[in-house]
């Protein structure tokens, strides 16, 4: 960059008179506050705005490139996109190339579509398109000129040449290469890629051996410092059941070197390839930490049983130090595999697939469908037991529904029992299936053996939702929480049918509204119907549940379905009005019972499906070890207890904060200890919502964000349930 003129830091630029000072801020201050600019047309105006600004932006701004190419003429109201030039796509290359700016990239990706003109004429004669050629030749004289470039991606539909693949070898800094190939089969020319010694992160796509089948062997080989390997082949194999993969032919060169790849993550997806003895010998397994299967089928194809059966249940090696696994297809042998290693910190299920979006559970933009009554899965997902192929057993798919719910249930078992015997001491993330909810008592036995966990997503039986507020307090380091909606929504996949969800109705400021808010709620008989509710309703109904610091102190997002709420600080708010409180003491013995009514509208007895508002029953206040507050159970929401008695939990209700020399106390539901009678015990539940009570009169509530795919792509139980490497 040209030596910058010492007065452009004495200028004073300043607002129209009388505003404030913009140099009266240190440079560093407002270097700190460029640096969080991530939107490049921000950056491009602040490059505008003036010369400070413009050395401090510019970096940032061709630090990372994208150039996206279109096929046609794109318009931004009656104006096309580069009028009085040529596409931003071009005019981008002409940048780095023509002008100085090119030693300030760091990363380029050129995708897109890019036009081919006459591509079968050239084909038949045996010439490469001047509009193919003339992109790789673009394409080469930026490179030669981005001296620092560290990532380089290639993402369009076109082929890239060698003219590109010969300047990529003499970057001296390029550690991360992604490549795209081509899925036309009209002839053009191959090459053997050639090794790039610093090259740490290799991604290539869209392997075909009939389209362009360019030789990856030497590139594997050669590249030593590689660390993270990912393989994509076409869908076009498997759709047409053709294994035409030969994993030998890509590694070849490593196994006849006997020089094993010391990989740490390892990602293939849409392998359709027979296993064979050689493919061991290809990679060091005690280095691999990080592995991804995804086959993008959901288990409808029967061919895949001839290659499912041909990869191995047992690992190759016995000292495997795998900590990530992903995958999408799931069958008892795949459930093997797990079962024979321990250590798993991170597991997960990718609910998504080719032939399923799961846009229930979806909550990026194009996701967010509506439907109460889904149909249940026609196949049985019992799956082959290789990380590639999938196979459903013939008998399951000519079964009777009930036999293919047990086929589920079977393979569900099997995989939950091997993750809390082998991998629950270890386990931070955990992301099950849409298609197992989980009952009370399974759920109670996974939060048990896996008391690590950070991030959770499952599914859970409706009638066992309440149950999740015993559970989530025994996870001391749970962030973030993910409840799934099971894939059959209108009835119980696994278990009981017509089971109802039971939520608390939130609280508003007018008791008037109670009674409506409380007849949508019990009106809900799934958890799709809730997650419909309107955002304000369901906030505020999460704003007073997760209102306890001490229980959810450290719970930083959850979602229901397709929708999520970021949770922030803690706050005290009055109690709201129009309710009372009617204490009543019974003695029996040694215990003294409580009852609580309030004057807000409540159903009669029996005629609530939903257990909403049931008059008269009995609760428990349970002083928390912070004398500051009280928390009263939720007996109906989807992060309480029931209404009703409950025995006491096997897990307990721990408190995070909770001394671990302290011994606990023996609790009886529907009680108070006569030992509490000397405190302070202030009670309230209002409108049969769950409150924390402070010990000057007012409730403990928590703000509550709802938030969208910008936030939760940084959490990766929703970044990684997608079919993407």
């Amino acid at each position: 960059m040209a030596i910058i003129n010492r007065n452009m830091f004495g200028a004073s630029i300043t607002e129209p008179p009388g505003g404030a000072q913009l140099m009266v801020v240190p440079l560093n201050l407002i270097a700190e506050i460029v640096s969080h600019v991530d939107s490049t047309g921000d950056l491009a105006r602040l490059c505008r705005t003036c010369r400070v600004l413009n050395y401090m932006a510019l970096p940032q701004l061709y630090r990372n490139l994208t150039l996206t190419s279109y096929d046609k003429i794109r318009y931004r109201g009656e104006q096309p996109e580069g009028i009085g030039s040529a596409s931003p796509f071009t005019m981008g290359l002409n940048a780095i190339i023509t002008r100085s700016y090119a030693t300030l990239v760091r990363s380029i990706t050129l995708r897109g579509e890019w036009k081919e003109n006459e591509l079968e004429e050239h084909a038949r004669v045996g010439r490469v398109p001047d509009a193919s050629m003339l992109l790789n030749i673009a394409a080469r004289a930026a490179i030669d000129r981005m001296t620092n470039l560290e990532s380089f991606y290639w993402e369009l539909n076109t082929k890239m040449l060698d003219t590109v693949i010969t300047g990529l070898t003499q970057l001296p800094k390029l550690t991360s290469l992604m490549i795209r190939f081509p899925s036309s089969r009209h002839p053009q020319p191959t090459f053997v890629i050639p090794g790039m010694p610093h090259l740490r992160c290799l991604k290539i796509t869209h392997i075909d051996p009939l389209c362009y089948p360019d030789d990856i062997a030497t590139l594997i080989c050669k590249s030593r410092k590689l660390r993270e390997l990912k393989l994509h082949w076409s869908p076009r194999m498997r759709d047409v059941h053709e294994p035409s993969v030969s994993l030998h032919d890509y590694f070849r060169k490593l196994i006849a070197s006997k020089q094993p790849l010391a990989v740490k993550k390892m990602s293939f997806q849409n392998l359709y390839a027979f296993h064979t003895e050689d493919f061991n010998f290809a990679f060091d397994p005690t280095t691999v930490e990080d592995v991804t299967f995804l086959s993008g089928v959901d288990g409808s194809s029967l061919v895949n049983t001839f290659i499912g059966s041909s990869w191995p249940t047992v690992p190759p090696h016995a000292k495997l130090r795998i900590k990530s696994f992903r995958l999408d297809a799931v069958s008892k042998r795949n459930s093997e595999f797990i079962g024979n290693f321990s250590g798993l910190e991170r597991l997960y299920f990718v609910n998504v697939t080719s032939e399923s979006s799961d846009l229930l559970n979806c909550p990026q933009p194009r996701g967010g469908a509506i439907s109460s009554a889904l149909t249940p899965p026609t196949s049985g997902h019992y799956l082959s037991g290789a990380p590639s192929g999938n196979a459903t057993n013939p008998s399951i798919t000519s079964a009777s529904p009930a036999s293919q719910l047990n086929a589920i249930a079977s393979v569900r078992d099997l995989y939950l029992s091997h993750i809390t015997t082998n991998h629950g001491a270890t386990l931070r993330h955990l992301l099950l299936p849409s298609k197992w909810p989980l009952s009370t008592k399974m759920t109670a036995r996974l939060v048990h053996s896996c008391p690590n966990l950070e991030q959770l997503a499952l599914a859970t039986e409706f009638s066992s939702m309440e149950s999740l507020g015993l559970l989530i307090p025994s996870l001391r380091k749970l962030k973030a929480i993910r409840l799934l909606i099971p894939q059959s929504s209108g009835q119980s996949t696994i278990g009981p049918a017509n089971s109802t969800l039971k939520l608390s109705p939130p609280r508003v400021a007018l008791m008037s509204d109670i009674k409506a808010m409380q007849e949508t709620i019990a009106n809900a008989k799934t958890l799709a119907e809730v997650v419909d509710i309107d955002d304000s309703i369901l906030s505020k109904m999460l704003s007073y549940d997760l209102g306890n610091k001490q229980v959810y102190g450290n719970v930083k997002l959850i979602s229901m379905g397709w929708k999520a709420w970021e949770l922030r600080d803690f706050y005290k708010d009055p109690i709201p009005p129009g309710t009372k409180q009617e204490w009543s003491s019974r003695t029996n013995g040694d215990n003294a019972s409580l009852e609580i009514t309030t004057d807000s509208p409540t159903p009669t007895q029996g005629t609530n499906s939903a257990g909403l508002c049931t008059p008269y029953q009995p609760v428990v206040a349970r002083k928390s070890p912070d004398t500051q507050t009280t928390h009263i159970p939720s007996w109906s929401n989807p992060l309480g207890t029931r209404h009703s008695p409950l025995p006491p939990s096997t897990l307990g209700k721990r408190l995070r904060d909770q001394d671990k020399s302290e011994t606990p106390r023996p609790q009886t539901y529907g009680y108070i200890d006569r030992r509490d009678e000397s405190e302070d015990v202030a009670v309230f539940r209002g409108a049969c919502c769950p409150y924390t009570l402070t010990d000057d009169g007012f409730v403990w509530r928590r703000r509550v964000r709802r938030v969208g795919w910008e936030v939760l792509q940084n959490w990766e139980v929703w970044a990684l349930d997608a079919q993407d490497i």
